[in-house]
């Protein structure tokens, strides 16, 4: 009886201390010799540089942390309001929105000295961004408000909204601020040279409004080995090259010397075959359809054990893709090899060396043209054949002759 007493106070006795322990832990404070940090828990937030103290324009839901050293030292986390104000413990309410970062921690010191601590020594930090809405109207892929911090550009807020649509206007975009102020900017400027003044921050209020382009009048198609083919919209007087810069994403197989614009012109289709060095004079023009080609390989034809298209290696011969196609079959003649090149031209030799787009043709031998697959015998047997039976025809004629 005592034995069975004692284990189910066991049993009543063990989740009670579990819970004591557990509740003695959730209750615990600092450990002595440590204090609570008054600064919050925050997440990181990319920045491309420090903070400009002179630039940093102070706002609705800023995170600031102020220090006052008198005989005690205070440090205490602030939050300006939706109203734009710091409310500072014991000191008082500070206007501070619109100002920036180094005018609010001259006002907030002089604020402390004048309305409590006239011999303190105050001290005040940005501790973290603010967050806000910023409206995104027109040519992106998710249009709409979109949360950012004064530190992020226009850049990352298209890539938050979608990425642009593939007939947006990059380079007619507007900026309109909560005063109804514009500034015009053109992205294509910090695309192709990284001018940031074309890729601005922004501020409580503002609206970004991407344009849609004319597709017939501002339009052209870019296809071929490359990702992200279709129609684009391109700016006044944009060259190839420009164009090329900012919107093709080359497939491995891409041949850039192979560039061909077709274009209307006077009713009648023409065709640019455009070089690299000749894409910076290129202007395009409305209406233009871009192709890249994939890059031209080797056609190894004829009488060779596996005919088929190969990659071009620069400084192989013929000799070099017919190894690769396996060599020659039984009827072909590799020493009568014919390479024909892409403009027309042509060479006979296995030590031809092969250029980019080359067909090589292995002909057949000249035995095995005359007399295909039979054997030297077999020619013979025939050809004598032929011969008695004619022997035998002249024979039977003069026999039935009258003599």
């Amino acid at each position: 009886m005592n034995r069975i007493l004692t284990t189910v106070m066991i049993i009543i006795i063990i989740p009670w201390v579990s819970y004591a322990q557990t509740f003695g832990r959730m209750e615990l404070g600092p450990s002595e010799g440590e204090e609570e940090s008054v600064f919050p828990e925050t997440e990181s937030v990319p920045l491309e540089k420090p903070v400009s103290a002179d630039e940093y324009v102070v706002g609705p839901g800023d995170k600031l942390t102020i220090n006052i050293l008198t005989s005690e030292s205070l440090t205490i986390p602030l939050v300006v309001t939706p109203t734009g104000a710091l409310i500072i413990p014991s000191v008082g309410v500070l206007p501070v929105a619109g100002d920036t970062l180094n005018q609010v921690v001259n006002k907030v010191r002089d604020f402390v000295k004048e309305q409590a601590y006239p011999n303190a020594k105050v001290t005040l930090a940005l501790t973290e961004l603010r967050t806000f809405l910023v409206q995104v109207i027109g040519a992106v892929g998710q249009p709409g408000f979109i949360e950012i911090t004064p530190a992020i550009r226009m850049g990352d807020l298209v890539e938050f909204a979608g990425g642009f649509h593939q007939l947006a206007r990059e380079f007619d975009i507007t900026v309109l601020s909560n005063t109804g102020e514009e500034h015009k900017i053109d992205f294509l400027q910090f695309i192709l040279y990284g001018d940031l003044g074309h890729n601005p921050t922004f501020q409580e209020g503002d609206k970004l409004i991407i344009p849609f382009g004319d597709v017939e009048k501002e339009g052209v198609v870019i296809r071929g080995a490359l990702s992200g083919r279709g129609y684009d919209i391109i700016a006044p007087s944009e060259t190839l090259e420009h164009f090329l810069w900012r919107k093709a994403q080359f497939l491995e197989s891409a041949d850039l010397e192979s560039v061909t614009i077709t274009r209307l012109k006077n009713g009648k289709e023409e065709f640019l075959n455009v070089r690299p060095e000749h894409f910076s004079l290129t202007m395009l023009k409305p209406g233009d359809t871009i192709d890249i080609l994939r890059e031209r390989g080797i056609s190894v034809n004829g009488f060779v054990q596996t005919p088929g298209s190969f990659e071009f290696f620069p400084g192989f011969t013929a000799a070099d893709y017919i190894n690769l196609a396996g060599g020659n079959t039984a009827e072909g003649s590799p020493n009568r090899v014919l390479i024909r090149h892409l403009d027309g031209s042509k060479d006979r030799g296995q030590d031809v060396l092969v250029r980019r787009g080359d067909v090589i043709v292995v002909p057949r031998n000249l035995n095995s043209s005359i007399f295909g697959e039979s054997s030297l015998m077999q020619i013979g047997t025939a050809l004598l054949t032929v011969y008695l039976t004619y022997l035998a025809t002249q024979a039977n004629d003069q026999a039935q002759t009258p003599q």
